[in-house]
């Protein structure tokens, strides 16, 4: 039942993250069918799947939220705002419900009594408000009168596969209505000799009573649909069992139906049973026809997505790890083998083809690790709507971008310090109707969230129309706290970063959301050990935006292999331009200046010796690598270049986490250790330091 429970759980967060956006929009006026539609399916779904594991409190909660929105759905009862802020706390607690009845433990004193409040505020909704008693009447398949139904249930062979029992679908339509009828259908069980043990042969007719509709009970077999056969209809529908006899097209199906008390012998025209072979072979053919016709598209729906566990391809991406060390061994020994023989050889080209084949492995790999941020991005609607409502705010929030891809892990460490900063835009940023108004402005202020790749990496913006920083402010308050020399000289950016030091806030009182100077610089902490960076712009009274720039994945890259005195190093192949020969005519022209002129522009140069303290190389040869992050390029000043390399990203650990310039370490074929330069810490370092 574990794994069970682990889609269950799945699938529930799904739900309910619908149902928090769809609430969301309402709030902001966009209240139509499409919304109070997905919010309705969202509560009936989870309702349905919780009722499968026999969670009582859940499937209770949720349907009293279900005939709520069923009364809007007809129009019997109109939404207005209270509603929704109340459907936004329901939302919440039956998050609670779910972990409760998933870990087996009781919710606290306190989230009951919230939980009786809410049930009771939903029920008088629907008592004060009750649908008109003709609208009811006229309204098919209304849930509210009961109907009897049938429903016949045939299993495809593999049913046994899916880990679902039938006693669980069974039990969860006595608690929408109550089973009167249950014939089991034994008549295709084979001889023993041709039993398959593992092939369900027992089908099932059953008389249903109660308050649904025939959409609902389509949904109690959500889980299995693709494993069943599933005919539902009204009793009362006229030629209904008639229809049941040609869609099944079992010889024996209307004698059990007449033997069970389903019918009457009366029920079904004497000349049924004058049919010509023909015409059931026609109706054979056209069964079979449509079946082959349906296969390929039901095949392609099965197979369109995949849930794995991330741990799993975790490990896969482990595994290939060290399988990208091992290939580089093999590589430089098979290397070593050609130089001694002086020609090539068949294990060089066997070991160049495996290569590429663990390149197209790896790249497949790394791509299942790859998800579109907007389903991470969607759930800050809820974040920036209930912040801008709680402090008086009204603040439209824009999402673009939501498509582009970004590794899974890094979108997961990404998402509190967006919400810190989110919240920040809206706290410090955006100002209140009534100034906005003052100053020219719309009354509603505007967030926008983008992302978008961009030279190998992946940008992230949060920018918005408030009043953007104050740099005076900021720099003052920076000299009080001791942080800045008076005399210093610091460029707007500079000034600008000045907020992600700790313990510096220009906010003049401290609220609950933001203003005790404690969040920025574990925002800017988080984003660097994501080998990232954070940059800001604003324009005093027009609002500020942060740009932040992220690396695709964590785990391995294509590198390029350079040496600085006797030490390699590998340069991200995403971050590098060009190669150039620094000559010795060039060198001299320099002097002691660290530019150099390229193709009639000027390129700073950064001595990588100089900064990590190398030795001098026996080589006298002197290369320049150009590199860049965003708009800025620097020239890596190095010894020798070796080619590209692919790279395993391993962690230096506690002790050099603070290495300048150094991101982590990689392990050669030949067993040396090759340094990972870090290309935005070096830029940032090669601007603000002037080496």
């Amino acid at each position: 039942m574990e794994e069970e429970l682990e889609i269950f759980l799945e699938d529930c967060d799904d739900q309910l993250q619908f149902m928090e956006n769809a609430l969301v929009e309402m709030q902001n006026g966009m209240i139509d069918e499409e919304a109070i539609g997905a919010i309705f399916r969202a509560v009936h779904t989870i309702k349905g799947s919780a009722g499968m594991f026999g969670f009582d409190d859940v499937v209770a909660f949720a349907h009293t939220g279900e005939n709520l929105f069923d009364m809007i759905r007809q129009g019997s009862v109109a939404v207005n705002k209270d509603m929704i802020g109340l459907f936004l706390l329901c939302r919440d607690h039956m998050e609670k419900l779910i972990q409760a009845a998933v870990t087996e433990t009781e919710l606290d004193d306190a989230q009951k009594v919230v939980g009786s409040n809410l049930k009771a505020q939903l029920v008088a909704y629907i008592e004060g408000k009750p649908a008109p008693k003709e609208e009811v009447v006229e309204l098919s398949n209304s849930v509210e009168k009961e109907e009897s139904w049938h429903i016949s249930i045939r299993f495809k062979k593999d049913f046994f596969t899916t880990g679902m029992s039938i006693n669980s679908i069974f039990n969860f339509l006595n608690k929408m209505g109550k089973i009167i009828k249950n014939h089991p259908i034994t008549y295709n069980i084979p001889l023993l000799e041709d039993l398959n043990p593992t092939h369900p042969y027992i089908g099932y007719e059953l008389l249903f009573l109660g308050d649904t509709n025939e959409e609902a009970l389509h949904e109690v077999f959500e889980f299995i649909k693709d494993d069943v056969s599933l005919v539902i209809f009204q009793i009362d529908t006229e030629n209904a069992y008639d229809a049941l006899l040609e869609e099944r097209q079992e010889e024996k199906l209307k004698s059990e139906l007449i033997e069970a008390s389903f019918v009457e012998a009366s029920y079904f025209p004497q000349e049924r049973e004058e049919i010509t072979p023909v015409t059931v072979e026609v109706i054979q053919e056209k069964e079979v026809e449509s079946k082959r016709e349906e296969k390929p598209e039901k095949q392609k729906k099965a197979t369109t997505s995949l849930r794995v566990d991330s741990n799993k391809i975790d490990l896969l991406i482990n595994y290939m790890s060290e399988i990208v060390i091992a290939n580089s061994k093999i590589l430089s020994l098979v290397d070593n083998e050609k130089d001694d023989n002086n020609e090539g050889s068949e294990l060089l080209e066997a070991a160049h083809s495996m290569k590429e084949l663990l390149e197209y492995v790896r790249d497949g790999i790394m791509d299942i690790r790859m998800i579109q941020v907007g389903d991470s991005f969607n759930k800050f609607r809820r974040i920036v709507n209930d912040t801008s409502k709680k402090i008086g705010k009204d603040v439209e929030f824009v999402i673009t971008g939501g498509d582009t891809e970004l590794d899974k892990t890094v979108v997961e460490r990404i998402s509190d310090p967006l919400v810190h900063m989110l919240r920040n835009s809206i706290d410090h940023g955006v100002e209140l109707p009534e100034e906005r108004v003052a100053k020219g402005k719309s009354a509603r202020g505007r967030v926008d969230l983008r992302a978008y790749p961009d030279s190998g990496s992946i940008v992230i913006e949060i920018e918005d129309d408030g009043k953007g920083l104050d740099k005076e402010r900021i720099l003052s308050k920076a000299i009080e706290n001791g942080q800045v020399n008076p005399s210093a000289k610091l460029t707007d950016e500079e000034i600008y970063k000045l907020i992600f030091e700790a313990g510096l806030s220009t906010a003049e009182k401290v609220s609950d959301i933001s203003g005790r100077g404690v969040g920025m610089d574990v925002v800017r902490r988080n984003i660097e050990d994501l080998r990232g960076t954070i940059d800001i712009a604003s324009t005093l009274g027009k609002g500020s935006k942060i740009t932040i720039r992220l690396p695709l994945t964590l785990a391995i890259i294509d590198g390029f292999l350079v040496q600085v005195g006797t030490t390699k190093y590998i340069i991200p192949l995403e971050n590098i331009k060009e190669c150039v020969e620094l000559s010795e005519e060039e060198e001299a022209n320099m002097g002691s200046n660290e530019f150099i002129n390229l193709r009639g522009e000027m390129l700073p140069l950064l001595n990588v010796r100089k900064i990590l303290h190398e030795e001098e190389s026996v080589s006298r040869r002197k290369n320049i690598v150009i590199v860049y992050f965003g708009n800025k390029y620097v020239g890596l000043l190095v010894d020798e270049l070796l080619g590209e390399y692919q790279t395993v990203i391993k962690s230096l650990g506690e002790v050099f986490q603070y290495l300048p310039g150094i991101s982590g370490g990689s392990i050669l074929g030949s067993g040396e250790i090759a340094l990972i330069f870090d290309i935005p810490r070096l830029i940032e370092l090669k601007s603000r330091e002037g080496l």
